[in-house]
């Protein structure tokens, strides 16, 4: 933990990806993260400012805004919350997301 004030991990898929969780370890920012290759480990930080659809949403920082895709039962509370999320890049359907593998609640 990176000790940041009210943090609560609401989602960790703990295994094998928390092997590639190392080369997350930099944050990057929207438009880094959209420039990347497909299945690239990141960590970006940014506020949810919508859904983009049932279980993915938009995340914004001050480049920009990229979908996140979060699988959590009791998602709805997440829109105006920051986030560290890490997870991988994902191209699908001419949109760049990341596959939330973990979701720190930051405020």
């Amino acid at each position: 933990m990176s000790g940041d004030v009210n943090e609560e991990i609401i989602r960790d898929d703990s295994g094998p990806a928390q092997l590639r969780l190392g080369y997350a370890r930099q944050e990057v920012t929207v438009a880094e993260a959209k420039t990347l290759r497909d299945d690239r480990q990141v960590t970006h930080r940014g506020t949810i400012s919508g859904r983009a659809d049932d279980d993915r949403y938009w995340l914004k920082d001050s480049t920009g805004r990229i979908r996140v895709d979060i699988d959590d039962e009791d998602d709805r509370y997440l829109i105006g919350k920051k986030l560290r999320v890490t997870g991988e890049v994902d191209r699908n359907d001419g949109y760049s997301e990341i596959n939330a593998d973990r979701v720190i609640i930051l405020k």
